[in-house]
């Protein structure tokens, strides 16, 4: 595990967490924010809706944190328990904590606080490493999991290299790399000014992850006996959604997959297919 900082600077850190805590005074209430102990590092962790509904526990992608939920969770609530969950080692409210991809280790601290939270079944929603997280949670603790929701997850088919490329780019290009990228990531999708806000102080103070996510073989995801649900946009410059959905098909006997037209990396407004599949 990595220990040093996951921000290049001190008051570049705060002012990342500043914006959050900004963006979480718009959480849907009454909310609990808590942080639970974990072997693994102290987890952050948003609590909201109906406390005796089913569970569902939101997982966000890398570079990022729970704040990309707001909307979602605001209409979840309303049906379900919902525990929005900063992945710790990434630029939310947890530890600064950098797991390694194998050996059980992000599986293991999810499972801490699902049990911390006396869940003893849950649904997830996970985008893009959340969805990788998601899979290998399904995977080896299929007994604690009832219906899995993959949006442009990581994990199934391998890194466009031409998003490789724009990245290096970016980092050596300064402003004009970085719209050039988000161009790239948010396709044809409006990006509203807190999102473009947010993805600029990543891009000036986070320090993001180099390391290559493993891919599951087929072995392992026909391990995975719940329901999933995949949605992509046919535009994802981070993986090509249609060859995603083909694998999720070909070894999951309940997968069902979506792949959205003129969409990219960037998923919004699909709770309406969420919601009907989480209550069939």
């Amino acid at each position: 595990m990595a220990k040093k900082s996951i921000y290049k600077t001190e008051k570049g850190k705060q002012l990342i967490q500043n914006n959050y805590s900004e963006l979480l005074s718009d959480w849907v209430q009454p909310c609990k924010q808590q942080f639970i102990k974990t072997q693994l590092g102290d987890t952050f962790v948003l609590e909201s809706g109906k406390v005796d509904a089913p569970a569902i526990i939101l997982l966000h992608g890398s570079g990022s944190n729970s704040a990309m939920w707001m909307a979602d969770a605001k209409i979840l609530s309303e049906f379900y328990h919902v525990f929005a969950v900063d992945i710790v080692g990434e630029c939310g409210k947890s530890a600064e904590t950098r797991l390694p991809f194998k050996n059980n280790s992000y599986s293991d601290w999810l499972l801490e606080v699902i049990n911390h939270l006396n869940i003893s079944s849950t649904a997830i929603i996970s985008n893009s490493l959340g969805g990788w997280i998601g899979l290998d949670f399904a995977i080896k603790f299929p007994e604690r999991m009832n219906k899995l929701v993959l949006i442009a997850t990581a994990g199934i088919t391998n890194i466009r290299l031409k998003t490789v490329f724009w990245i290096i780019i970016t980092s050596l290009s300064g402003q004009k790399g970085f719209d050039k990228l988000n161009q790239i990531v948010y396709g044809e999708l409006e990006i509203d000014q807190q999102s473009l806000t947010f993805a600029n102080l990543v891009r000036q103070h986070y320090v993001p992850r180099t390391d290559a996510l493993p891919r599951f073989s087929n072995e392992q995801l026909q391990q995975i006996k719940c329901p999933v649900l995949f949605i992509g946009g046919e535009n994802d410059c981070f993986y090509v959604s249609e060859k995603t959905a083909k694998r999720l098909e070909q070894n999951i006997e309940n997968a069902k997959t979506l792949v959205l037209k003129n969409s990219g990396h960037v998923v919004v407004n699909q709770i309406n297919t969420i919601i009907p599949f989480l209550k069939n």
